[in-house]
């Protein structure tokens, strides 16, 4: 089958997930066997589409003697690879930047090769500039080693990404959370109605975003998973505020994460800490006075961040006497590493509470999202505690012995099959361990749902949350 054929059909049974994953989220009847048919046939579609176009993908599959495949099973087998994939290269080419040898072992991973000069391309950012010029949107995470996983997704595949959560996280949001009811009314009407792309074209005039200005606990600019957030979700609001009105460079990540090793990245360093640690209280102060003047004038306020940052501005709050009642239908969506500037966990409870009690806000109004950079689907807890999957994504629960195992109530290793993965293999095991159920649940959601989530053994801390969270006064 050509390529554009196979992906015309891919999106075809793509719109169909989506719309029962509409029908699932409002909790209309819904046909989870039909589901799980079709997203085996995009699944397929997508194996077929990496052995002829994604080289360490043809490679795998040749060493296990496998081809084409009428079932998924296989590949739960014998071709998902875990997440060490994406930092799979001598982080020696990084350092004394061979941008050459780099661009090779992506052209590895990604689903076309990737031919662009980097003769005069001396530093990651530059790179990563220049891979964006033949359309290649690399974003990134770091572990606590400094080593980075890089993620290569096209404007296609990112187009893709946005669609879906687009058209599925709104109706889920709107069932039992967000907007009036003659808001939760019409959305459900128009997931009935709607086709998925006219669905996405009209979502941000029905969702009132622009009654929303957005404040963002990250960088202005950047190319992790959490700034990606921020990039796509920026443009929904009025106005935009960042915590740090800067940009969080690669380099400068990198040098945090692994220590400064010439004065060049000494000074870095010093400059990063300056901006963010050295202007700590001036940038929540800036920050509070935008919500403030933004509630003044009417506006809702959405608030993103991760874990340690919400609770980094709770403080602040507390430590400076202030409270800001946010207007009514405001929230905050946090996600992310949940590791704290000491490094002590953040329980949940109090930081839900602690963000309730300085913004005064209902408790159904804060939300919490589990995603990663290798995933191009976001999964919100419900009320029962529960992060619930979506049918477009197939989740595999592995052993220590990375053997897939089944049952309704299972506990391992999380890995997943993601049909949005076009432009990278996205058959996946993560460093996650959790705990996996599948039933109905007390909020009204049915299918596989995660309600524990861990590190595996000797698996480092991932996320540049957590990365960031090592800077301390």
């Amino acid at each position: 089958m050509h390529n554009q054929q196979r992906y015309a059909q891919s999106q075809m049974i793509q719109d169909q997930l989506i719309k029962m994953t509409q029908a699932w989220a409002l909790r209309r009847p819904f046909a989870a066997e039909q589901a799980r048919q079709l997203r085996e046939q995009a699944l397929l579609l997508n194996h077929a589409h990496y052995l002829e176009q994604i080289p360490i993908y043809q490679q795998l599959a040749q060493e296990e003697g496998l081809g084409e495949l009428s079932s998924i099973e296989p590949i739960k087998q014998h071709l998902m690879s875990t997440d060490d994939l994406f930092k799979s290269y001598p982080a020696r080419w990084l350092d004394e930047g061979e941008f050459g040898q780099m661009n090779r072992w992506l052209s590895q991973i990604h689903h076309r090769r990737l031919d662009v000069d980097v003769t005069d391309v001396h530093t990651i950012d530059a790179w990563l500039q220049c891979l964006e010029r033949i359309d290649v949107k690399l974003v990134y995470s770091s572990g606590t080693s400094g080593a980075f996983s890089f993620v290569p997704r096209d404007s296609q595949n990112w187009a893709l990404t946005k669609r879906f959560n687009t058209c599925y996280l709104l109706p889920l949001l709107a069932y039992a959370k967000l907007g009036a009811r003659w808001q939760q009314q019409a959305i459900a009407a128009a997931t009935r109605l709607l086709a998925p792309d006219q669905f996405a074209a009209v979502i941000q005039k029905m969702s009132g975003a622009r009654h929303f200005d957005g404040v963002f606990l990250d960088f202005q600019n950047g190319r992790t998973g959490m700034q990606s957030i921020g990039r796509e979700l920026g443009p929904l609001f009025r106005r935009r505020y960042f915590l740090y009105p800067t940009e969080l460079t690669a380099t400068a990540l990198r040098v945090l994460s692994r220590g400064a090793r010439t004065e060049e990245e000494r000074q870095q360093l010093a400059t990063l800490q300056a901006d963010t640690i050295g202007q700590k209280a001036q940038n929540f102060a800036r920050i509070v006075d935008q919500m403030q003047q933004a509630t003044a004038a009417g506006q809702q306020i959405f608030i993103f961040g991760a874990p340690f940052q919400c609770k980094e501005l709770c403080e602040y709050m507390a430590q400076t006497n202030q409270t800001l009642t946010l207007k009514p239908g405001s929230l905050v969506l946090f996600g992310g590493g949940w590791k704290s500037f000491q490094g002590e966990k953040i329980a949940r409870e109090a930081l839900v509470a602690l963000l309730a009690q300085s913004f005064g806000l209902p408790l159904e109004r804060i939300i919490e999202g589990y995603s990663m950079t290798e995933a191009n689907v976001f999964m919100v807890r419900c009320d029962q505690g529960r992060f619930h999957i979506p049918p477009m994504l197939e989740p595999v629960i592995f052993d220590e012995a990375l053997s897939p195992v089944t049952g309704k109530a299972l506990h391992g290793g999380f890995g997943f099959l993601d049909p949005l993965a076009i432009a990278y293999p996205g058959f996946i095991i993560t460093g996650d361990v959790v705990r996996l159920i599948d039933g109905e649940c007390a909020c009204g959601l049915t299918g596989p749902a995660i309600t524990e989530i861990g590190r595996a053994q000797n698996r480092e801390i991932k996320g540049c949350a957590g990365v960031m969270a090592s800077m301390r006064a």
